[in-house]
């Protein structure tokens, strides 16, 4: 039983490491999110003029 706490512990002290890049999760969930948009945009405006 002291074993199994023990382990909790450790667990819990684990904190989670900022991204390599743009410093924190929600600015590189935000940047994902503006790269599918402007990609999605692209390709409509790619399909809209090539249509025949």
């Amino acid at each position: 039983m002291e074993r199994h706490s023990a382990v909790n512990d450790e667990q819990r002290q684990i904190l989670d490491e900022p991204p390599p890049v743009l410093g924190s999760w929600p600015r590189v969930y935000l940047f994902v999110v503006c790269y599918l948009a402007a990609l999605i945009t692209l390709f409509y405006l790619f399909t809209a003029h090539f249509a025949p």
